[in-house]
């Protein structure tokens, strides 16, 4: 979204219902398939904890953890690969820790008496969590025994045949290895013991357990921990809520859920047996995390994840799971990385869902702590099967390959019964002859100069008449299509999907019946009925089915892709199933059987996790790290077509997908198990990096291995430079040197594959990768950023298309084959520095060229691929706001690290037409904004029916996001339709959808946000919303007129043209508003718009001083109001 406001000299004249001289302009809220209503029923409640100013953050202090301070192999680890708390060494170890952190603690609180500590951390970090004014964050980092502060981020949830996929059924007939006394620790939203998938027959609990709450524990579920997080309350120290747990189960299900198990069925699955998790006889552990309340569902806070990962090591779990992420941001300031690494020095292997992102933000989405590079990060892919309804033609002779074709739903909605029972004729599109005698456009879009216009068609009139229409998904919107197809007359419509693997549902709910059909399906489908005349009779079923397809091993669209946003390191390592995966839950969450079927690398993670478990009890002296190494060394290709003839990219599935029966005998270690080079930058010539793997025998793996690169993806001028051979000795190691390298005449791209050992008929294989990049921003001649600057992407050349990482803030192209971005204005950089800790630094732009697209980026160095991360791409990258995903033309960081900073300010395209939208705008910075915005509410008295509301919100720091401008009355949001940064001004017509305000007193709440809240991919503190306002307010009705001056303000100074504005309403049309100075009428409006009426005052030839302005509005009725207010002239 786009403010056009008066600061600018290019300024467009103002829209009719803005008042003439001021600056209101209409707020857009529609974003190709994206809206963001402007009335929609519910209320607004006020957070916990709001507008405390309050901070809550991990204070590092200088000794090792437990963890770190004795590394595999010594005293702390007892006769086991694991770390041992019980033992004198450790116990003595922590004692240490814990007296140290009694004497920092005694001192920060004398330094800042308003601190308050919480939680202690002495295993997997030493470190103190503190509850602390913003303000006083520098005063913490100047004490001398602080070594680090971690921000309190925020996580989400990452949201059967699949063991399977991973080779688990192979593994256990072969092995016997079915997870017996391994323990795996379920980090999460709380497992449900009694559900009849994780029931214990046949277990006893190990000695020392049960723990934590016993009413929550079985001989399965050997541990169960609740740790509350801010605002949690009671519900929060609940090892399992039955009322809101419901992931942790599913999870656990696919881990180590029993054997044979049988779903009496549910809304999302016919009856299915022979259900197993991976590890069927392990133990589990649960760790109850997610457990604050927002409007997304249960999140969860560094402080307290860092606390579950503590005590699953102490209790001794073998494995974590947690298959819960948030966006990455800064990695040095994420004490989740410090926490995996010491999980894995530990001895415990720490599996990480990669994230669900890329179709909302591309490449380089993986979240943490999967990006932390000891985890074992995983990637999604499809699943043998599918449940869902099915599409069949029922013509004779049709092939077996289109006559049950899995049909995904739109906005949840399936077709009606009777497209079951009865056939109706689906045509393809694409053989219709349409206007002017031409083929109609596959995809059922406008020209491609206006492809949304739903008036603009190739389709004739009445030429899809009673039947459904077959056509390709992209290039236009979904609401577009449907409207076209409707319009001649089609009672259905199918889409094609343009992503690989099983199809997508449609994100929104259509104007007639609608679903979605792979790329492949489609294609097949196409095939017959071009062979047939074009169409053919077809049913669209409304049952759940499972429908075997065979095509498991497909990385899903959603899954995320790496390399990390700020480091860039390649990330994922694995893949294995996320997509249609069936699971325990509670019934509680699905309203009757307690199963349902899932998708995401939330449920990818833990087929690993499993996976780690049996490798584990074959292999008990393994490290975390041989673990890795054996699920990624052997791993086998996961595809990144639905045919599965592509093999998926590094970047996308990491090694590849997990196969067991070739990780439990991986020949060698490799150490690390990937490659990252990270950038090549060749503004000063060519470049290399060397990095070394060090590969050692891990059994049967001595011997002269041949050493090969296997390239997926290759620049000119670009190699990596490798050893012939490598010779490991028995039980020995070996040196393996991989060097980088590019000319500086090489060409600019990404480089990644595979570097493979080979010894006869064994392969094992490393991912690599790498970018040649020469940074435009390097070149240029950067501005030393102020509070306001103006600045223009009209005049120059373009020399930055696309800024990475994530390379698709925007979302995926229309076509979704094409670029994922495409800025073509002229590029301005701006530099500024930060010398001391800050929670936020950022920039907004406050006014631009109408129809201009401004995209400022904040970059952590002179590289355009130095984006940080979501929160540095112009979108609102905050979940909890209505306007997520919109471009604001916001950028910036949280917690970032003391250093410099740049942004570089484009223009971008339209994502349909690629017509550049270039052109001036106003910057406003801002540094430490932790204040949400001030309101105040201007018309206190309206008359009843449906008035305007106008308010006054502004915001010193950000500035305020007008699309967060909303109020809350009798059950109904409802957002302003204008907003004036300039002055603050809101304005709400109430409109037909909305409740009347009665005749008397109505109570409502106003919210605001600033453009930081937008920015706040993590929150930092107990408050949810830290830089939104809510303001509780009463309207009273009346029966009669009403009039509220809104500007000038009162008392203002004025010196040239005033523009004049106020709000009249009444229970009849108000007819005209005059407007008078000391008694004498200067102007009058008979046109206002929505209750707003205008004039102007040419105060200059006024005298100095004080003057009354006065208001006098008559209704249809006869009826005359009036209102008055002074301000003064000054020269």
């Amino acid at each position: 979204m786009r403010r056009s406001v008066g600061l600018l000299a290019v300024a467009a004249a103002l829209a009719s219902a803005a008042p003439t001289g001021a600056s209101l302009m209409p707020i857009r809220r529609t974003f190709g398939d994206l809206s963001v209503p402007r009335v929609r029923s519910g209320k607004l409640v006020i957070p916990a904890h709001h507008n405390d100013g309050r901070v809550r953050v991990i204070v590092g202090l200088p000794l090792a953890s437990l963890a770190a301070a004795y590394g595999r192999g010594l005293a702390a680890f007892g006769t086991t690969r694991k770390l041992d708390v019980s033992t004198a060494a450790s116990r003595r170890y922590v004692a240490r820790v814990a007296a140290a952190q009694r004497v920092a603690a005694a001192q920060l609180l004398r330094a800042i008496p308003q601190a308050r500590i919480g939680r202690r951390f002495q295993i997997v970090l030493d470190g103190l969590t503190v509850s602390l004014p913003v303000t006083r964050l520098p005063r913490l980092a100047r004490l001398s025994f602080v070594r680090k502060i971690y921000p309190s981020l925020t996580y989400h949830l990452a949201t059967d045949t699949s063991p399977g996929v991973i080779g688990a059924d192979e593994l256990h007939a072969l092995t016997g290895a079915r997870g017996e006394g391994i323990k795996i620790g379920i980090v999460d939203d709380g497992v449900d013991q009694t559900n009849p998938f994780l029931q214990p027959d046949g277990l006893a609990y190990p000695p020392g357990f049960p723990r934590g709450g016993k009413k929550w524990t079985s001989a399965k579920v050997i541990v169960a921990r609740a740790f509350p997080g801010p605002n949690s309350g009671r519900p929060g120290r609940l090892a399992v809520d039955r009322r809101a747990s419901f992931h942790a189960t599913h999870v656990a299900g696919i881990a180590a859920g029993d054997s044979d198990t049988c779903s009496p069925g549910g809304r999302d699955h016919p009856p299915t047996c022979g259900l197993s998790g991976v590890a069927p006889r392990a133990w589990l552990g649960n760790y109850r995390v997610f457990n604050v309340p927002t409007p997304i569902g249960q999140i969860a806070n560094t402080p307290e994840i860092a606390a579950a990962f503590e005590s699953a090591v102490s209790d001794g779990m073998d494995v974590i799971n947690f298959s819960g992420g948030g966006a990455e941001t800064e990695p040095a300031n994420d004490a989740m990385i410090d926490v995996i690494h010491n999980v894995a020095a530990a001895g415990v292997v720490p599996v990480i869902s990669a994230g669900n992102d890329r179709d909302d933000f591309g490449m380089g989405s993986v979240g943490s702590p999967g990006t932390a590079p000891d985890a074992v990060t995983v990637a999604a892919v499809s699943n043998t099967h599918v449940f869902s309804p099915a599409l069949s033609v029922r013509a004779a002779g049709a092939p077996r390959s289109v006559q049950e074709i899995p049909i995904a739903s739109s906005g949840g909605s399936r077709f009606p019964g009777a497209f079951t029972f009865t056939p109706r004729t689906i045509v393809d599109v694409g053989t219709l002859v349409g206007v002017g005698g031409l083929p109609v456009e596959p995809h059922l879009c406008g020209p491609d100069d206006d492809p949304n216009n739903e008036n603009k068609t190739s389709l004739r009139p009445g030429s899809l008449s009673g039947v459904v229409a077959l056509a390709s998904r992209g290039h236009c919107t979904f609401v577009s299509k449907a409207i076209r197809a409707e319009r001649a007359g089609a009672v259905g419509l199918v889409l094609v999907d343009n992503r690989a693997g099983e199809a997508n549902a449609i994100p929104i709910q259509l104007s007639l019946p609608a679903g979605m059909i792979s790329d492949l399906d489609g294609a097949r489908l196409r095939t017959y009925l071009d062979a047939n005349g074009g169409g053919a009779p077809a049913t669209i079923g409304n049952i759940i089915g499972r429908d075997e397809t065979g095509r498991s091993g497909v990385i899903t669209s959603f899954s995320s892709g790496g390399p990390t946003a700020f480091e860039h390191l390649l990330k994922p390592d694995v893949s294995a199933p996320g997509g249609q995966v069936l699971s325990s839950t509670l019934p509680e969450f699905t309203g009757g059987p307690p199963f349902a079927v899932f998708d995401g690398t939330s449920m990818a993670a833990p087929h690993v996790t499993g996976a780690a478990a049996l490798l584990l009890q074959l292999h008990p002296a393994w490290s975390a790290q041989q673990v890795k190494s054996a699920l990624m060394s052997t791993a086998a290709p996961a595809w990144a077509d639905t045919a599965r003839t592509q093999e998926a990219s590094v970047t996308l599935g990491g090694a590849g997908l997990v196969d067991l029966p070739r990780a439990a005998q991986p020949l060698v270690f490799t150490q690390p198990s990937s490659l990252s080079f990270q950038d090549l930058d060749l503004n000063r010539g060519s470049d290399s990096r060397a990095l070394l793997v060090r590969v050692s025998d891990a059994g049967g793996g001595a011997g002269a291995w041949q050493v090969q690169l296997s390239p997926q993806a290759a620049t000119f001028g670009a190699s990596l430079d490798l050893p012939s051979t490598l010779n490991v000795a028995p039980g020995g190691e070996a040196d393996l040197v991989a060097v980088a390298r590019a000319g500086g005449d090489a060409t600019v791209g990404e480089d990644y594959g595979f570097i493979l050992l080979r010894r006869d008929a064994d392969t094992r294989k490393i991912p690599y990768e790498f970018f040649v990049g020469r940074p435009f921003v390097e070149r240029m001649q950067a501005k030393r950023l102020v509070r306001f600057q103006a600045g223009e992407t009209v005049n120059g050349p373009n020399r930055i298309s696309s800024y990475c990482c994530p390379s698709a803030p925007f979302g995926p192209s229309p076509d979704y084959v094409g670029p994922t971005m495409d800025e073509s204005g002229t590029e301005t950089t701006y530099v500024t520095s930060i010398d001391q800790p800050v929670a936020n630094l950022g920039v907004t732009v406050e006014a631009a060229t109408p129809g201009a697209l401004i995209d400022p980026w904040f970059l952590g160095s002179p590289n355009e691929r130095d984006v940080q991360g979501y929160a540095g791409t112009p979108v609102n990258v905050n979940e909890l706001m209505d306007d997520f995903g919109v471009d604001l033309g916001a950028a910036g960081s949280s917690f970032p690290k003391i250093q410099r900073f740049y942004v570089t300010v484009d223009s971008g395209s339209d994502p349909f037409t690629h017509r550049p939208l270039p052109g001036r705008y106003v910057l406003r910075s801002w540094v430490n904004d932790v204040r949400p915005p001030r309101i105040r509410l201007l018309t206190r008295r309206v008359a009843q029916g449906r008035p305007t509301i106008v308010a006054r919100v502004t915001d010193k720091g950000a500035g305020v996001d007008p699309l967060s401008l909303v109020i809350s009355y009798r059950g109904v949001l409802v957002g302003a339709a204008l907003y004036d940064p300039t002055s603050g001004v809101a304005i709400f017509p109430l409109p037909q959808g909305a409740q009347r305000i009665p005749a008397g007193r109505t109570r409502a709440v106003l919210s605001a946000s600033d453009f930081q809240e937008a920015k706040n991919v993590n929150g930092v503190g107990d408050n949810i919303l830290p830089n939104t306002a809510f303001r509780a307010v009463s309207i009273t009705g009346v029966t009669g007129p009403a009039l509220t001056w809104v500007s000038p303000a009162e008392n203002q100074c004025v010196s040239r043209t005033v523009g004049l504005v106020v709000v009249a309403s009444s229970t009849r049309r108000v007819r005209s508003v005059r407007f008078l100075v000391d008694g004498k009428q200067i102007d009058v409006d008979r046109k206002g718009v929505s209750d707003v009426f205008t004039g102007s005052w040419e105060s200059r030839f006024a005298p100095p001083g004080r003057h009354e302005l006065g208001a006098v509005a008559t209704d249809s009725g006869g009826r005359t109001f009036s209102a008055s207010r002074d301000l003064r002239v000054c020269r």
